[in-house]
């Protein structure tokens, strides 16, 4: 039976679309702390590779792993893709500070969230030198803190969720958790509310934030609330125009509390749900018609802490019950079916945190109205590349308000002479999106520096600012 099981692993996990990235999961029993690197294709993980802190979270950027030690150890770990199991540096956060999560912006510059603390913290990720702070004191609580804790990056913009729980009265959570934002070219605070005195930040729909997931120009939130109350849910920002959805989804529907999120693409969200009995589930969410699936096969329900999409396929971070715990383990699903792939395939310690070893972005799908009943877009307007700084290649996303008109795409160096042509031609309305490899029309690549990419559609121009990095 063994047998048969590794063979059935490794066929679904080594066929087509399925072969992925290489994870690397940091895994815990909550007294000590280890890793496990499941290259792409493989049916068995490379386990106990290094002794990590029990409290951990894991982020990748560009062929680096970062380990972000969390309560009472406040520091970061940074790894290479190609040698795991050897540390390149540790770099302290600041001490009692525990940090949550690493945000990028550069190879040169990341945000470190500090929960424990009134101050974002600004480093260089090549070398863990810290290059300044943000101060959140104006956003805390009662208790003198804001809890910030997972971040995104979008465009020139950092958005950071803020819990808002008071510690005083057992971690309660204020009624609406809210979300600070930052210029990333000047490390100021962004005003979300002019008509208010003083620097507002975007408040949310419900209490306690906790993922926080960008695809294109938009921000979906899992909102937890308080536990056990049903009043969170999942909201959707509109980062374009700076307006909510609301809560898309409501605790209610997902029959418990919102424990994590991830998104498969732009309108497919997978959730982690704790229902009542304190059992996890694992469902499909459809973000554009509110609607829930069924829950995911072959899951323990014992307690999952984190889940990861990486193309056509989910892992879930499977820690088992604690009557049978060698049910739990990374499990693998398809997310055009959600139906079950393989696994669990064991990480030794239990898994926890999962990086997928690639810098793609959630992909966002050209749609039309009455195909995914997604609402057309009120102008033309171009999205922010990713990543950028980039230096293989870069997605440009833009969204087209009326068809049947001239469109073109096309690449600027700074003298303004041009690079590359992206687009010519008429286009469906709707989002779409292209990427450049840093090629001119001539096919060679172009030089390190800046250069613009402009969307033309009749009249209406707009540019953005992107840079390569050879």
């Amino acid at each position: 039976m063994n047998i048969l099981f590794t063979f059935i692993t490794f066929s679904a996990l080594s066929s087509g679309a399925l072969a992925q990235s290489g994870l690397f999961v940091t895994t815990t029993d909550f007294a000590s702390g280890s890793a496990a690197y499941l290259p792409s294709g493989a049916a068995e993980a490379q386990t106990n590779l290094l002794n990590l802190h029990s409290d951990t979270i894991v982020r990748y950027y560009q062929g680096r792993i970062y380990v972000v030690n969390r309560l009472g150890q406040d520091n970061v770990l940074v790894l290479d893709e190609s040698d795991p199991r050897t540390p390149v540096m540790q770099f302290s956060t600041g001490n009692g500070t525990n940090p949550h999560d690493i945000a990028f912006v550069s190879p040169s510059k990341a945000y470190i969230s500090r929960y424990d603390d009134t101050q974002v913290l600004i480093v260089n990720p090549q070398d863990g030198s810290e290059l300044g702070t943000i101060d959140l004191r104006a956003f805390a609580d009662v208790d003198g803190a804001p809890e910030m804790s997972q971040m995104a990056v979008v465009g020139d913009r950092l958005y950071i969720a803020c819990q808002l729980q008071d510690r005083n009265a057992g971690f309660k959570p204020a009624a609406q958790g809210i979300l600070v934002v930052v210029d990333t070219n000047t490390d100021q605070l962004v005003d979300m509310d002019p008509n208010t005195d003083g620097v507002q930040a975007w408040l949310l729909s419900a209490g306690n934030p906790t993922s926080v997931v960008a695809a294109g120009n938009r921000l979906v939130v899992a909102e937890v609330a308080g536990f056990g109350d049903m009043a969170g849910g999942i909201e959707v920002l509109d980062l374009a125009n700076g307006t909510s959805l609301g809560l898309v989804i409501s605790e209610v529907a997902l029959g418990g509390d919102i424990n994590f999120l991830d998104l498969a693409s732009a309108n497919k969200a997978y959730v982690i749900v704790s229902d009542e009995n304190f059992a996890n589930h694992v469902f499909p969410v459809d973000l554009a018609n509110g609607t829930v699936g069924d829950k995911l096969a072959n899951h323990s329900t014992g307690f999952t802490p984190s889940l990861a999409v990486d193309g056509k396929r989910l892992i879930v971070a499977d820690r088992g019950t604690f009557s049978d715990p060698d049910t739990g383990g990374l499990l693998f699903y398809d997310t055009d079916t959600d139906q079950f792939i393989a696994g669990p395939i064991s990480t030794s310690l239990p898994p926890s945190s999962i990086a997928v070893l690639s810098d793609a972005p959630v992909p966002v799908p050209t749609a039309v109205e009455g195909e995914t009943g997604l609402a057309l877009p009120e102008r033309s307007d171009l999205g922010f590349a990713f990543p950028n700084p980039f230096n293989a290649e870069t997605l440009i996303p833009f969204e087209i308000a009326s068809a049947h008109t001239s469109v073109e795409l096309t690449v600027y160096d700074l003298l303004g002479r041009r690079v590359r042509t992206l687009f010519a031609g008429v286009l469906q309305a709707g989002e779409h999106r292209y990427t450049w490899d840093g090629r001119g029309d001539n096919g060679i690549t172009a030089g390190s520096g800046s250069y613009f990419v402009e969307l033309r559609q009749g009249e209406r121009r707009q540019a953005r600012k992107m840079t390569l990095l050879k």
